[in-house]
């Protein structure tokens, strides 16, 4: 397991996960990335446009692992 943090970025915010998350793989990541969007984005009064907020997954030393925009949790048309 290996403990990732996800930080959420706006264009005018920041808020950082001190905390972390362990997690197995990228898929299980991207996952708790999308869940952390969803729960942003279902808690926020005031905003409307998340399609420029994005999940920054970083590991111990900030090193990006993954990105995940907000508009990942839209559904996809076929």
């Amino acid at each position: 397991m290996t403990r990732l943090y996800f930080h959420c970025i706006g264009a005018d915010d920041l808020h950082l996960d001190a905390q972390g998350r362990e997690v197995q793989d990228l898929a299980e990541a991207r996952e708790h990335a999308l869940a952390v969007a969803r729960s942003v984005m279902a808690g926020s009064f005031g905003i409307a446009d998340f399609s420029d907020w994005l999940i920054y997954v970083g590991d111990a030393e900030d090193d990006e692992v993954l990105l995940v925009p907000f508009t990942a949790t839209l559904p996809t048309l076929h």
